[in-house]
């Protein structure tokens, strides 16, 4: 049984007659009639009653009738869906998300990607970089942002996965009110800095700050999972720590300063696995990223 016997098998019943059936189909007779007798030979079961004045549905003709409207349906439905999916217009895409660049340009992007493709459903998994690469490598997420560009990333990292820069994220210095007003030449002797601690899958921010403040006597590392977390421990005279502007909001005892000049933007990377399929959903969420990103530059400039 397929789709085509139940489609003429519903003609038959609505027209009343297999000639006019076959009429309203725009086809000669013998081709509806072969359907409908090919298909109670299948079934095993008379679907029509033949009459002088026509054709009438049996009992098992009428249950079919009511079944084979829905079967229909529902492969219409079902058709309609994967045309969508095939466009990239419906369907499930996966985002592991660092928190920092949520605040700094996911959230755009989602909107912006929710306007273009309104019937998807977006899951943002919010996890430091070391799980997103994970997440990408055994299948669990389709795409990550990550905010290290691809020059800070381990070999294995490049392997596995293509990126697309986004755009540079500008860094302050958070630190406490009461210290705003003091001096520190090329970033030195503020004691204690509040860090991320160090991922072995990028070289990034760590890195930089214990290399350039190596021969400073007064630095030591407070280490913490996020840049969120830092912020509070500023706030409560814990020391210093590289953070951005919508990270630190308005919290009044923190004073953001411009950076040491070797403490440079960090970058906002989009990444997905070098072997994955790329599906219509991941080409809808990277052009998002582009519109966005090409906004920012605009506003900037």
């Amino acid at each position: 049984m397929d789709f085509r016997q139940i489609e003429y098998f519903k003609a038959v019943v609505e027209a009343g007659s297999v000639s006019q059936a076959a009429k309203n189909l725009n086809m000669t007779q013998p081709p509806v009639s072969h359907a409908v007798a090919k298909l109670e030979a299948e079934l095993g079961v008379r679907l029509l009653e033949r009459t002088a004045k026509g054709v009438h549905p049996t009992q098992a003709g009428l249950y079919l009738l009511s079944k084979g409207e829905r079967l229909v349906a529902d492969r219409d439905r079902a058709t309609a869906t994967l045309k969508l999916m095939g466009e990239g217009a419906v369907g499930d895409l996966r985002i592991g998300v660092e928190p920092m660049v949520i605040n700094e340009i996911v959230a755009d992007v989602l909107a912006e990607f929710l306007d273009q493709v309104p019937g998807a459903r977006v899951s943002l998994t919010d996890v430091t970089p070391d799980l997103i690469v994970q997440g990408i490598q055994d299948g669990r997420l389709d795409m990550g942002c990550i905010p290290f560009g691809p020059g800070q990333f381990a070999g294995f990292v490049t392997d596995l996965c293509d990126s697309y820069p986004i755009l540079g994220i500008e860094i302050k210095l958070a630190v406490p009110r009461y210290r705003a007003r003091e001096d520190h030449p090329d970033g030195k002797g503020w004691g204690r800095w509040i860090l991320p601690y160090r991922i072995p899958a990028f070289t990034g921010m760590p890195e930089v700050v214990g290399k350039a403040l190596a021969g400073d006597d007064s630095f030591e590392v407070l280490e913490v999972s996020t840049p969120q977390t830092s912020v509070a421990f500023v706030a409560a005279g814990l020391g210093v720590a590289p953070v951005t502007r919508r990270i630190a909001g308005r919290t009044d005892a923190v004073t953001l300063l411009d950076p040491p000049r070797w403490l440079a933007p960090m970058q906002a990377t989009l990444l997905w696995r070098r072997d994955a399929e790329i599906t219509p959903l991941m080409r809808h969420w990277l052009e998002a990223t582009r519109v966005v990103a090409e906004h920012r530059r605009a506003l900037r400039s």
